[in-house]
């Protein structure tokens, strides 16, 4: 089983290719901030396992994925950690972080790196992240962690009809809880941090520009996370969809559904934090 075996939905990875140096000997730049928050630690070596669940099929896929932090590595002369996985994700949590450059600012946990997006097969969509906030212990109700938006130009996703995307991606606090029980374990002191992916695709038919989504923008990806103190994160609830244009069929020829939807689930089964 492959996290990204969807041929038709929304793929969402993370992975770090800005310039860096991942050796251990690399010469280190003066981080911003050094003190780590203790809902998602990242000394060298801390490792995470997580049950995954894919609920949209039937029967529920299930899979497992090992996550740790790396060796330090070097991003615009900033000091990262390096995140790695044991093999290929089957979930959203280890295979939007596998590769990525993370460090901590203070409270905050910042990732630096591109993602990538395909809306259903030949419709990708990539753009840079620096700094991009996923997590602050003592962000406010319903703070807004971090925002990013642009647009990207595609002329080879659909042959002769030329795409504009734009995209906002933002992270936002979403409340916290005292206790939580996730698959039969509880926890306690609990925040959640809510995670959307929001696009708007149009394509150029001849002299008209016409919506590729069955609405003029759409939240193709939703991530609920839940981060414990000393534990990381316990659990995360991704809801991955899109619905296009039924229009679109109409004019031109797609080779993939109108419409899809997955939901992936991720849960902490072992930890080893130092």
């Amino acid at each position: 089983m492959k996290y990204l075996y969807f041929l038709a939905t929304i793929l969402f990875v993370v992975t770090s290719s800005c310039s860096s140096d991942d050796s251990d000997t690399a010469v280190k730049a003066e981080p911003i901030g050094t003190t780590a928050t203790s809902y998602f630690p990242l000394k060298s070596n801390n490792f995470w396992t997580y049950k995954t669940e894919n609920i949209s099929v039937n029967p529920v896929v299930i899979g497992r994925d090992s996550m740790y932090v790396g060796n330090d590595s070097i991003i615009n002369s900033i000091t990262y950690k390096r995140m790695k996985t044991k093999s290929l994700p089957t979930g959203f949590f280890c295979g939007a972080l596998k590769n990525n450059g993370l460090r901590a600012d203070g409270k905050q946990i910042k990732l630096s790196g591109d993602v990538s997006v395909n809306i259903g097969a030949n419709l990708p969509v990539a753009f840079s992240v620096t700094d991009f906030v996923i997590f602050k212990e003592n962000a406010t109700a319903l703070e807004k962690l971090a925002t990013v938006s642009g647009i990207i130009i595609n002329e080879t996703a659909l042959p002769g009809y030329p795409l504009t995307v734009s995209y906002t991606l933002s992270a936002k606090e979403d409340g916290s809880l005292p206790t939580l029980t996730s698959d039969g374990k509880e926890y306690t002191d609990i925040k959640k941090v809510k995670l959307i992916l929001n696009v708007k695709v149009n394509a150029q038919v001849g002299q008209f520009s016409v919506n590729v989504l069955s609405s003029e923008d759409q939240d193709v990806l939703i991530s609920e996370q839940y981060y414990a103190k000393n534990h990381g994160l316990i659990k995360s609830e991704t809801n991955i969809s899109y619905s296009l244009n039924p229009l679109l069929a109409e004019l031109i020829t797609i080779d993939f559904p109108l419409s899809s939807s997955q939901t992936i689930n991720d849960y902490l089964l072992t930890k080893l934090i130092n």
